[in-house]
């Protein structure tokens, strides 16, 4: 269920709406709003764009959004992420990248009506945006220490087992290609069974 918490009236125009942000979830005794989440995925949408985007709007999401249930659990998780890497002293950002990245943020966000209508403050885009670094820098070195070695023999088996996929293309041909697919596996298989102990340990829960 979600928890109505706050209700935000806006300075601006009297046909801008009024907004409502609630409880969308909790790491511990931290609570996450859904304005939060709004301010969090516009931050990440300009800092880590995808590589086809080439629009200079902003990501919108809300309660409403059929994709709005997958921010809030990229918070969540950003959240967590962040949190313990706290604990190791690892991924910190430096002032230079911080900074960097705040004049990105303020740039982009500069006179948009949906930025404006969320009302951040430069303390919540500084906490959010930092954030945001640290988690991505410790998730690289997350990743990395999680790597494994696929064998030639462990390749050989995948090619073996779905030579129906393979036809007659030689196991010599594409025994690269299979590593780096299993490789990829397995390393997706571990991120998530740790993300699962991370929720755990933090007590995360996620109200949408």
């Amino acid at each position: 269920m979600r928890i109505l918490i706050m209700s935000l009236f806006i300075a601006l125009p009297l046909h801008a709406a009024t907004l409502v942000s609630e409880t969308v979830g909790q790491v511990g005794e931290y609570v996450i709003t859904s304005r939060e989440v709004q301010i969090t995925t516009v931050i990440d949408h300009i800092l880590y764009p995808p590589k086809d985007s080439k629009s200079s709007a902003l990501l919108e999401t809300g309660p409403e959004s059929k994709e709005f249930r997958n921010h809030v659990t990229a918070v969540l998780l950003e959240a967590v992420v962040a949190m313990e890497a706290a604990t190791f002293n690892v991924g910190a950002a430096s002032t230079a990248e911080l900074d960097e990245a705040l004049a990105k943020v303020e740039k982009a966000t500069a006179g948009k009506t949906y930025w404006n209508q969320l009302q951040p403050t430069s303390a919540e885009v500084k906490k959010f945006t930092d954030r945001k670094l640290v988690a991505k820098s410790f998730m690289k070195f997350k990743t990395g220490s999680m790597a494994g070695i696929v064998s030639n023999v462990d390749a050989y088996e995948y090619y073996q087992k779905n030579r129906s996929k393979f036809g007659n293309t030689p196991f010599s041909e594409i025994r690269d290609n299979i590593k780096t697919f299993l490789g990829q596996q397995q390393l997706e298989e571990r991120l998530r069974s740790w993300f699962e102990l991370m929720k755990r340990k933090y007590k995360v829960r996620n109200f949408i």
